[in-house]
């Protein structure tokens, strides 16, 4: 297994900037988020009217205007947390001074766990006698289907950002059909953490684990 960076290539340009989000679809789930946050804000007002007692125009107004600058200010820090706000620029200053980082894998040994909670099926990849490195998602079903992977010779290229991960794989080798498949992960595992998680390199034989 051998790591490496490079600078991203068009194609792998046009990928990142495949998922950068456009103007509306920043709108909508501003505007989604917003029709949420003023409801919750605005619901105990409503109740107090219908319920308790009459609240006048004019202190309707007067709430009404702090709440709803209340709620831009909740939906602008939940896109924030969630990394919306300022993630086309990152995206951009990634592609500007990023760069990929390529993983290039070679193996004689495969195996398969199976899918647990749709994160998709996992695939243990022997790298040498002592290490055994752990890759897993939804993109890897549709490849074994295909009967690309698991291959004998083939290189993962990524970004460094959580959120886009996985750019391309591309295939050198020939099909290499799994050896064995193993248990889905159990629920108590997971609570446990007794799980491998996509792009662990365990330090163990391929044929240690069950």
């Amino acid at each position: 297994m051998e790591k490496s960076e490079r600078p991203y290539s068009e194609d792998e340009i046009k990928v990142l900037r495949s998922k950068k989000f456009s103007f509306w679809e920043q709108i909508e789930n501003f505007i989604l988020k917003f029709i949420w946050v003023a409801f919750l804000c605005l619901f105990p007002l409503l109740l107090y009217d219908k319920f308790i007692d009459k609240v006048s125009s004019e202190t309707q107004l007067l709430i009404l205007i702090p709440l709803l600058l209340f709620s831009i200010g909740i939906v602008f820090y939940w896109m924030k947390k969630e990394g919306r706000i300022g993630w086309n620029s990152k995206v951009e200053d990634e592609i500007k001074n990023g760069k990929a980082q390529v993983l290039k894998i070679q193996t004689e040994k495969v195996y398969k766990r199976r899918e647990t909670f749709d994160l998709g099926s996992g695939f243990y990849i022997k790298i040498s006698e002592n290490e055994t490195l752990y890759l897993q998602g939804q993109h890897f079903d549709d490849l074994q289907y295909s009967r690309k992977f698991p291959n004998t010779d083939f290189t993962i290229v990524s970004s460094k950002i959580d959120f886009i991960g996985l750019i391309d794989i591309k295939f050198f080798g020939k099909y290499l059909k799994a050896e064995k498949k193993l248990k889905a992960f159990t629920e108590e595992q997971f609570k446990n953490e007794d799980v491998d998680y996509d792009g662990d390199l365990l330090n163990k034989s391929i044929e240690e684990i069950v």
